[in-house]
């Protein structure tokens, strides 16, 4: 009797053991990926290059870069002048 008292509690120790390792749990935490932020825009410029005046003894020369800036919605407008009299350069950015 004593021998099947034992045999029953040793049977339920490992039933109880092996129930135990079967109920191991994995958390699993997933993230969002980092956010990225990329100009919309590339920087373009042009140049355009103008001869006038009396005899073409005047030279303008026009600079428009679009997508200047931090932000990337900026223009630059630069405007070389050069004659007779002198040259002049005028530059003028606008960032809406």
């Amino acid at each position: 009797m004593k021998l099947n008292v034992l045999t029953l509690a040793l049977a339920a120790t490992a039933f109880g053991a092996i129930a135990a390792n079967a109920q191991t749990t994995v958390i699993e935490e997933r993230r969002d990926p980092s956010v990225t932020v990329e100009s919309q825009t590339p920087t373009t410029s042009t140049t355009v290059k103008e001869r006038g005046g009396l005899l073409g003894t005047e030279s303008k020369s026009t600079t428009t870069t679009t997508g200047a800036g931090v932000t990337g919605d900026c223009t630059n407008k630069t405007v070389h002048k050069e004659g007779l009299t002198g040259e002049k350069t005028v530059s003028k950015t606008n960032c809406d």
